[in-house]
C-alpha cells in the first residue's frame, strides 16, 4: 500500500511541476492538437483588425471551469474592422451540434467569454460573443466565404456561428 501512495504521489508531483513549466513558457496548440496557454507580445486591443487578414487561422485561448486554460487553431474573418471567429459543427449528418455545445472551446466561453487571441507573436485580450444578429451573421458569412473559396462547410452554413471579439 506504501508503494501506491509514494507512486500517487510521485504522479501527482510530476503533473504539478509540468503544469508549473508550461503556465510559464505556454503550450501553443499545433493544427488539430490543443494546448494550453498561450505566450507572446501581450498588445492592447486594437481599434481594426484587417491587419489580420494575412493570417488564415489564429490561436484563441478560453477558460474552462478547472483553470488550465484551452488553447485551440481556429478560422477567422474581419468585417468592418471587427475580428469574428469561426465555428463550425460540420454537416448535420456527422457533427451536429449548436452553440456553445459539441466543442471544449466554445463551450468554456459559453461559460465564460474571456479569450486570448494570438495572431504570429502577438497575443490580445478580449472577449468573444455569439453574433446572434442574422444580417451580420450573413454578412460576416459571405467574407468567410470569399476568404476560404474552396471551404467545403461554405455548404453548410446554417451550422456555422460567428464570434465577435471585443475588449476585455
Amino acid at each position: 500500500m506504501k508503494i501506491m501512495l509514494k507512486v500517487a504521489g510521485a504522479i501527482v508531483v510530476c503533473v504539478i511541476l509540468a503544469l508549473a513549466v508550461l503556465s510559464i513558457t505556454g503550450l501553443d496548440p499545433h493544427q488539430r492538437r490543443a494546448g494550453l496557454w498561450l505566450k507572446g507580445d501581450v498588445q492592447n486591443f486594437p481599434a481594426d483588425w484587417t491587419f489580420a487578414d494575412k493570417y488564415r487561422t489564429l490561436k484563441v485561448e478560453t477558460y474552462p471551469w478547472y483553470l488550465i486554460p484551452h488553447s485551440v487553431t481556429i478560422a477567422f474573418v474581419t468585417f468592418q474592422g471587427n475580428l469574428y471567429l469561426h465555428v463550425d459543427y460540420g454537416p448535420p449528418l456527422y457533427a451536429p451540434g449548436t452553440f456553445p455545445s459539441g466543442k471544449v472551446w466554445t463551450a468554456n466561453v459559453g461559460r465564460n467569454p474571456k479569450v486570448r487571441v494570438k495572431l504570429g507573436n502577438q497575443v490580445f485580450d478580449g472577449k468573444a460573443f455569439l453574433v446572434t444578429d442574422k444580417a451580420e451573421s450573413d454578412a460576416v458569412f459571405e467574407v468567410y466565404r470569399e476568404k476560404n473559396p474552396k471551404d467545403p462547410e461554405n455548404v453548410h452554413p446554417e451550422n456555422i456561428y460567428f464570434l465577435r471579439v471585443v475588449p476585455r
